[in-house]
């Protein structure tokens, strides 16, 4: 009984150095074959005439490299049939759910090779193979490839997490390339939600039907796009217009900026309001950015301990730079409002407003003037900002950080009679609402990356796609 209680031991100690040291050698194998075959694969994603055959065919010509599939002489197809182990090879463009943050970029490619490994040691104790996978996933984009502009992260089965409401007439435009003459290609509009019924799918954004992911709601809203895409569905109200081609039952896309390292406040100087300068602790971090009086306030870049405060007629005047607000939120409280937003000279502020909690006290649990707070940026009169255009964050406008306490706090933005933004509003697990206000006409260059949108107001408000005024992605190469 000892002998036979060792042995299986002994066989166990067998398998684990013995199978899985072949596991780990067969993986490597497979990392050769798929990371070359990635990057192979994303040349054709901008390639004229670049097909997905084209893709499988690079990828496959460095499996055979790697001695897959019949080995470097092989010219056989990259199948199961053709491999004495029974390896698969699998590219999709864009890449799957298994790629994480990365699925759905229409820029990147993702490239599996999969082969299962008949074990040795390891069937004397019940496992009698290993299925062992690599993945790589590559891009080729020129800054252009983050081409949605306007994204609903949420990929629950609430409804109606995309919607232009009240009367807003929507037309998303593509803004002309000066380096061909041409308009870019993007400005799409993408849902996540799976609301809606599956059964009646037809591409067509319902009239006066139910639930959906997308809805066009209330008389008079419009919605014209370069094509829209939803995993749910889309419906309208009746006489309700939608201009664009839709594709329901799309693939759900991760968060494209899900990577990017926020803004270190450390980096920043201390925001100064009425004279007085923000401090982390203490009775200036208690929200003494207090605007009590109709005027003109002046403000430069840094860190807001406390955020603003509005809460009478005020213009604010921008100077170009980052504003991070640590805690409290910008609100407009009763009787509050901005009249106009821009820089001192009228022209158009390029800002970026990092919206967060104060490291300096425990969030959630902590003052409301520490934590974060939503962000409402409804002027009045004049709303005239854009992204920051120098530095790491370039063409970001409004950051809702999402991993702080308050990241579902929404975020409100709009002019009342002149609405001129560009950049992109990136709010990962709030509502974003932009309003175009019940008057006037408005231009909105802008990218909405939140997990849930509405845009709402009587006015007509055109968004050209041009990504030159958006956070752009530049990415060559193999990225996972």
């Amino acid at each position: 009984m000892i002998f036979a209680g060792a042995l299986v031991v002994l066989l166990a100690i067998g398998a684990l150095v013995v199978d899985l040291g072949f596991v780990f050698m067969i993986r490597r194998q497979e990392q050769n074959a798929s990371d070359p075959g990635a990057i192979a694969a994303a040349r054709y994603i901008r390639a004229a005439g670049g097909t997905n055959a084209d893709m499988v065919n690079a990828a496959c010509f460095y499996a055979h490299q790697n001695g897959f599939f019949g080995g470097p002489s092989s010219t056989a197809a990259c199948i199961a049939a053709n491999d004495d182990n029974g390896a698969v090879l699998t590219v999709n463009h864009p890449p799957s759910a298994s790629a994480g943050n990365l699925q759905g970029r229409m820029d990147m490619v993702e490239v599996i090779l999969r082969r299962p490994h008949r074990s040795f040691l390891a069937s004397a104790v019940g496992i009698t193979s290993f299925d062992v996978a690599t993945s790589a996933v590559a891009a080729f984009s020129s800054g252009d490839s983050n081409s949605n502009s306007l994204i609903a992260l949420d990929n629950t089965n609430t409804c109606a997490t995309a919607s232009v409401s009240g009367g807003a007439n929507v037309t998303i435009t593509a803004a002309t390339n000066p380096a061909t003459g041409l308009p870019f290609e993007g400005g799409y509009v993408h849902v996540n939600s799976s609301c809606g019924n599956p059964v009646n799918l037809n591409n067509a954004c319902g009239n006066g039907e139910g639930q959906a992911a997308l809805k066009i709601d209330g008389s008079g809203s419009n919605l014209t796009a370069p094509h829209v895409f939803t995993h749910g569905t889309c419906t309208r109200a009746n006489n309700n217009t939608f201009n664009s081609p839709l594709t329901e039952d799309a693939v759900v896309i991760g968060d494209p900026l899900a990577s990017i390292p926020e803004p270190e406040i450390a980096d920043y100087p201390a925001g100064s309001c009425l004279g007085v300068t923000t401090t982390p602790t203490g009775a200036n971090s208690q929200g003494i950015c207090r605007f009590n009086s109709a005027g003109t306030y002046d403000l430069a870049p840094g860190v807001y301990y406390g955020g603003w405060d509005i809460r009478n007629s005020v213009t604010l005047h921008l100077q170009p730079g980052v504003y991070i607000i640590a805690g409290g939120g910008i609100k407009l409280s009763a009787g509050g409002s901005i009249t106009s937003v821009s820089s001192a000279t009228g022209a158009i502020a390029p800002i970026m407003i990092f919206n967060t909690d104060n490291p300096s006290y425990s969030c959630p649990g902590g003052p409301q003037y520490a934590c974060q707070q939503s962000v409402d940026f409804t002027a009045s009169s004049t709303l005239s900002v854009k992204g920051i255009d120098t530095g790491p964050f370039r063409g970001i406008l409004i950051w809702q950080d999402g991993t702080a306490s308050g990241s579902t706090q929404p975020v409100t933005l709009g002019g009342q009679t002149n609405l001129t933004i560009a950049g992109t509003v990136y709010a990962p697990k709030a509502l974003v609402t932009l309003t175009g206000g019940s008057s006037g006409t408005g231009v909105a260059s802008i990218q909405i990356i939140a997990w849930q949108f509405n845009i709402t107001g009587g006015a007509t408000l055109t968004m050209p796609y041009d990504p030159r005024e958006l956070y752009r992605l530049d990415q060559k190469g193999l990225v996972r």
